[in-house]
């Protein structure tokens, strides 16, 4: 348990560093980065304070914060089947550098004549790419762009609310505890040395 909590701990901060640029590094990526991280880490340090205290709340902070971990699995088809849609809908656009443009296309000029004026700062100049998975790598990109933010807010709901209805429905299922193991609540320990 210690062993996982600790590569958590620097998963998450390694995260919290690529968080900057994933998916393109807008706000609402970055935040729900960030805010799924603490979560996580809120959630595994709760559960390592009851360990020895108490085992039964130290089980829900365990699943809350394996729960919390599997949003990002659940943002990425989220994002998937939701840039599927904007492309379908054809209207959605993300702003690009033309440094980002020309890594991905080599040449600009007949799709952004913009970044293809002699003596520009392509560092600082700034182009409309269309979002579309249909349209080549750069428009595929721009889809997934576009909804990834959403996608991994939605995922984090979808979890938070998930694990917590379960822990609701199997609150009744671990009520006894021996020693370290949690029992059943009609659990006796008689039964447990009957002979086989």
């Amino acid at each position: 348990g210690y062993g996982v909590l600790t590569c958590l701990i620097v998963g998450n901060i390694c995260g919290a560093v690529i968080g900057r640029r994933s998916f393109g590094g807008e706000l609402n990526v970055q935040s729900g980065y960030y805010v799924m991280g603490l979560m996580i880490v809120v959630a595994g340090a709760t559960g390592l304070f009851w360990v020895k205290r108490d085992t039964r709340r130290h089980r829900k902070w365990m699943m809350r914060m394996v729960v919390y971990f599997g949003a990002a699995i659940t943002a990425r088809l989220i994002t998937l089947a939701a840039a599927s849609i904007i492309t379908i809908i054809g209207t959605y656009f993300t702003v690009w550098t033309c440094d980002q443009v020309l890594s991905l296309l080599g040449d600009s000029q007949t799709a952004f004549p913009e970044c293809a004026v002699p003596g520009i700062d392509t560092a600082h100049t700034w182009v409309a790419v269309h979002a579309s998975v249909h349209d080549g790598p750069l428009y595929t990109a721009s889809a997934l762009r576009a909804v990834h933010g959403m996608g991994l807010w939605i995922g984090l709901l979808i979890h938070a609310l998930a694990v917590e209805f379960y822990l609701q429905k199997t609150d009744a299922l671990n009520q006894v505890r021996l020693e370290y193991a949690l029992e059943p609540l009609d659990f006796s320990e008689d039964s447990e040395k009957a002979p086989y």
